[in-house]
């Protein structure tokens, strides 16, 4: 292997550590979106701060999605690392639909 093509540890470390800290900040949006219940239907100010969260989650999986690919792409890190942004994509878009029908606005 030609010496541009190789990944040094200090490249593979420093996008570990930015990904791990930004998927950090996704698993504690996703606690707020998917774990947090509303008191009941009356209670907009929850279901307002559910769907806050799931649109922050939503659009951090998809830029975390597109900053994994990069390193992915290149082969620093392991495919994997795709894995918990598109996770996040996902259930964030769940949580969305989840608030649209749980509590249609009168």
């Amino acid at each position: 292997m030609s010496e541009a093509g190789r990944v040094s540890g200090a490249a593979r470390g420093s996008w570990t550590v930015v990904l791990a800290l930004v998927n950090l900040l996704g698993c504690y949006l996703g606690y707020g979106a998917l774990f947090i219940p509303p008191e009941g239907d009356w209670d907009s100010a929850a279901i307002d701060g559910i769907a806050a969260a799931a649109v922050f989650l939503c659009v951090l999986g998809a830029l975390t999605l597109l900053l994994s690919y990069v390193p992915v792409r290149r082969g620093t890190l392991a495919r994997w690392w795709l894995l918990p942004p598109a996770v996040f994509l996902l259930f964030g878009i769940a949580r969305l639909v989840h608030i649209e029908y749980a509590y249609p606005v009168s």
